[in-house]
């Protein structure tokens, strides 16, 4: 057999194997800023804060899509959108993707979603608890995500981007406490009484998670073990807050119905800063930290 042929054939069998709609990502560009994190056999999810984007007009655009495109994510939920002028110059350079921007805050520190668009659908978003300043100065945007290889769903929840109140202090962590009263109360009644109880609810939380009950602002969901599991619990002492240690306040929690998807996954916390040098002075003052579901 000619050998041309017997690569074809080698060829073919590698692309039959994979699911996905998208061809694998080329590893070997030398314009890539960091390495690879996505890959073929698992729906890859972040949650980024991305600082007050942008921090450096188009050269920060032009270096947030050439990241997006480098780690090959499925989807992202964002944090710290301060211009929907910059975020759709950001999604006209990364045609494979399509997102959206929330409407609250009215003004800066916006939330968004971004997902391929070939193998994910999206419900329209909308936002929740928009008259509850004092929980929510960020109200949560909630969206129905539908993910697809080549022939079906294989993957389907309710995703909530949240960005609880910041900083420290009693009445801050009385307000990230509320919120996460609230935020379950709402899963609770809204998503895990319906038909699809999946849920991954992501976010720039401002808090850590291994506080002592006393002081946890999370306890609500903590001590559910039953029906909530945060995905981020085995990186505690690492940090998605870049220069200050332990201080890991950037989470994804998932719906029980959810953990036979995550079965074998495996969650981590991208040091992009040691790869691209100019990350914390055009990117963030946070790192991503990404979920990896092996539902191929």
């Amino acid at each position: 057999m000619p050998k041309y042929i017997v690569f074809l054939l080698f060829l073919s069998l590698i692309f039959a194997c994979s699911k996905r709609s998208l061809d694998p990502v080329s590893t070997d560009d030398p314009n890539r800023l960091v390495r690879q994190y996505g890959s073929d056999n698992t729906f890859d999810i972040a949650t980024w804060n991305v600082e007050q984007f942008p921090l450096q007009g188009r050269t920060t655009v032009a270096y947030l899509a050439q990241l997006i495109r480098d780690m090959d994510l499925d989807m992202i939920g964002m944090q710290e959108i301060n211009d929907r002028g910059y975020f759709q110059a950001l999604l006209d350079s990364l045609p494979d993707y399509a997102g959206f921007i929330s409407d609250y805050p009215s003004d800066f520190l916006k939330l968004a979603v971004i997902y391929k668009k070939n193998m994910i659908s999206i419900s329209t978003p909308f936002q929740i608890f928009t008259d509850d300043w004092y929980a929510f100065p960020r109200p949560p945007l909630v969206t129905y995500v539908e993910v697809r290889d080549k022939d079906n769903v294989v993957f389907d929840f309710t995703l909530i981007i949240n960005h609880f109140k910041a900083l420290s202090g009693p009445e801050n962590e009385d307000r990230r406490r509320d919120a996460s009263e609230k935020l379950k109360i709402y899963i609770d009644s809204q998503i895990l009484t319906s038909a699809d109880m999946d849920c991954i609810s992501l976010g720039d939380y401002n808090d850590r998670i291994d506080e002592p009950p006393a002081q946890n602002v999370f306890n609500v969901f903590l001590q559910d073990t039953v029906n909530y599991r945060f995905l981020t619990t085995p990186l505690l002492g690492e940090a998605s807050y870049i220069g200050i240690e332990n201080s890991l306040i950037d989470h994804l929690i998932i719906s029980q119905a959810s953990d036979e998807e995550y079965g074998g996954g495996e969650t981590k916390i991208l040091y992009l800063e040691k790869e691209f040098e100019n990350y914390t002075t055009h990117i963030s003052d946070h790192r991503p930290v990404l979920s990896k579901f092996p539902v191929f």
